[in-house]
């Protein structure tokens, strides 16, 4: 015990000296080739798809996009939203294009693109096998007409730019720390956390709090945590992440919080049609109706807020390039 002690304080110390190098200084980092090769791409798509004006990106759907996508098709890695995620963030983690990219178990690529807010978790996307908003349907939330308004409305709402962020991605489980937190259910690999992005910062806290206390018992979402050192306090701690991130929606006092209403003990329960809801461990109708209104208004508050942000600073950044 001793010994897995000092072992931890060893990389604890080895992750700081190393954050201290790789969190390079922001006027250092617009310097490489990376970060002069986005604004570039940023410019081109400003005037290709948003007619010459950046602000028209405050209400983009990125599902619109038939260009600027390069070979991964989800949209939080699109080549443009990865172009913005090194405009913004580049510098925390010296980002390249290089080094974002699909998981795979070698680790060749330490970091992507991740939605926050998910739809098909809470609502069912739509597939050659279901239908639009299927979950919500076995609720009956295609009977509401204010409901499926809102429904519809993040089915693009989800897709902007406000509602993505890099993440680091190494993980022995399929898909990554991206993969993992998307689990529905518990599993041997990882414990379920339904794309909930609060139980993600959470968790991301809980894990911090035990590596500062020299605490080795990890459950298994820590484990995969801890292949990643970005993700160790002596790299950059969880309260930092509310302003580098923009996420003041999900702290409170400095400390991540529980953002939606759903209790925790809750959030795994099964979504099923009314005759295939066997016992407890199903949501009914009320209950999920509820949590599906105030995952809408908050998820829309979160990410209209983080959109406007990440737009005001990318105009910054593109005025500072003109100037220089």
């Amino acid at each position: 015990m001793i010994f897995q002690l000092k072992l931890q304080q060893t990389m604890n110390s080895r992750v700081s000296k190393k954050g201290e190098q790789r969190i390079m200084k922001r006027d250092q980092y617009e310097k490489t080739r990376d970060y002069k090769k986005a604004i570039k791409i940023l410019k081109d798509f400003i005037e290709e798809e948003l007619g010459g004006n950046i602000d028209a990106m405050r209400t983009f759907c990125f599902d619109d996009l038939t260009k600027f996508i390069g070979n991964i098709g989800d949209p939080d890695m699109y080549l443009i939203v990865q172009v913005i995620y090194i405009i913004l963030w580049g510098d925390i983690y010296d980002l390249t294009f290089d080094k974002m990219g699909a998981w795979d178990l070698k680790g060749t690529y330490a970091f992507r693109g991740d939605t926050m807010n998910s739809f098909g978790s809470l609502f069912g996307k739509e597939s050659e096998t279901n239908e639009f908003g299927y979950r919500a349907k076995f609720f009956g939330a295609d009977k509401d007409i204010i409901l499926w308004n809102k429904i519809k409305e993040f089915s693009r709402l989800y897709h902007q730019i406000g509602n993505f962020i890099v993440i680091p991605n190494r993980s022995s489980a399929q898909n990554g720390i991206n993969g993992a937190r998307g689990c529905y259910y518990n599993t041997d690999y990882c414990e379920g956390m339904r794309d909930y992005f609060d139980w993600f910062l959470v968790a991301v806290e809980k894990y911090q709090n035990k590596v500062k206390n020299g605490d080795i018992k990890m459950n298994m979402f820590e484990m995969q945590l801890q292949q990643n050192p970005e993700y160790n306090p002596f790299f950059l701690e969880i309260s930092q992440w509310k302003e580098i991130f923009f996420l003041k929606h999900y702290f409170e006092n400095d400390k991540p919080k529980w953002l939606f209403n759903t209790p925790l003990e809750r959030r795994l329960l099964i979504t099923a049609e009314l005759e295939n809801r066997k016992d407890e461990k199903y949501y009914q109708d009320q209950e999920y109706l509820e949590l599906m209104n105030d995952y809408l208004d908050k998820s829309k508050e979160v990410i209209e807020y983080r959109t406007n942000r990440m737009v005001d600073v990318m105009k910054e950044k593109c005025k500072k390039q003109i100037v220089a």
